[in-house]
């Protein structure tokens, strides 16, 4: 439920949002979301996680969920209008730079009634010790995006990565309770001005 809170909380969201959940994976999450909003599409790139989001947590037609690539979406979609807020937790790392920035420049320009974007559980490169302890991986393993953890982001090259697509960043971090909040952030975007 720390999850779940931080995402509303962040998302500021209201029973009128209709939400776009990218790299949803199975579902979860995404129905926790359900009786806060007023519908949810999930985005995930593996047909056999929504597979078994459609299995076990689809409602159509409000809550559904599509298997494509997240930034194949973002580019193509012809009702990008619908969409208020936006969701993408715990996997923009594992997007190439190049592809997070693309995906953070289409939901600003094409889904221009986004007015919030929530970005959370990612790994924070000045915290990489409390993960790897003595491991210490070099610089190339922390910029992957295929390797195990993705890529680590300092939140200041976050919030310039952000600004670079045309958000106004924000970063928070989980409470200490939360056991990856020792090397992990959040983000929420927003339009400048609003």
């Amino acid at each position: 439920m720390l999850i779940v809170n931080a995402v509303v909380s962040g998302l500021s969201l209201a029973p009128s949002d209709l939400v776009l959940d990218l790299a949803c994976g199975n579902g979860a999450l995404s129905s926790y979301l359900f009786d806060k909003c007023a519908g949810l599409v999930g985005i995930d790139i593996s047909p056999y996680l929504i597979e078994i989001a459609q299995k076990n947590f689809a409602r159509s037609p409000n809550y559904r969920f599509c298997a494509e690539d997240a930034v194949s979406y973002l580019v193509r979609a012809g009702n990008a209008s619908i969409f208020t807020k936006g969701l993408i937790y715990g996997a923009f790392q594992y997007f190439a730079r190049d592809d997070g920035v693309a995906m953070l420049k289409a939901l600003k320009e094409r889904f221009s009634g986004v007015q919030k974007v929530f970005i959370g559980n990612i790994p924070n490169r000045r915290r990489a010790d409390r993960f790897f302890g003595e491991l210490n991986p070099t610089a190339a393993e922390l910029n992957d995006h295929e390797a195990r953890m993705g890529v680590w982001y300092l939140p200041e090259e976050f919030e310039a990565l952000a600004r670079e697509a045309g958000w106004h960043a924000s970063c928070s971090y989980m409470p200490a309770e939360f056991d990856a909040s020792k090397y992990r952030f959040d983000v929420t975007l927003g339009r400048p001005g609003s």
